[in-house]
């Protein structure tokens, strides 16, 4: 299964954690995930990933807060 979220260096020393479905910065509770410290982008990037991976396994329909 594909993982839906990657890293993305924003050049500054910042990272954020990209939907690769849409190219878009993924959402966490309507928060853009954008601007964060690599350990944060890290641990959010693989969370994200887990929880997708779940959903998808059940069958289940994406969730506003996710995106």
């Amino acid at each position: 299964m594909a993982k839906r979220y990657e890293l993305k260096d924003d050049g500054n020393g910042l990272w954020s954690v990209i939907d690769r479905f849409t190219g878009m910065p993924a959402r966490w509770e309507g928060v853009l995930q954008t601007g964060l410290q690599l350990y944060a982008a890290d641990d959010l990037n693989e969370l994200l990933n887990l929880l997708d991976e779940r959903r998808r396994a059940k069958g289940k329909p994406e969730r506003d807060q996710l995106l």
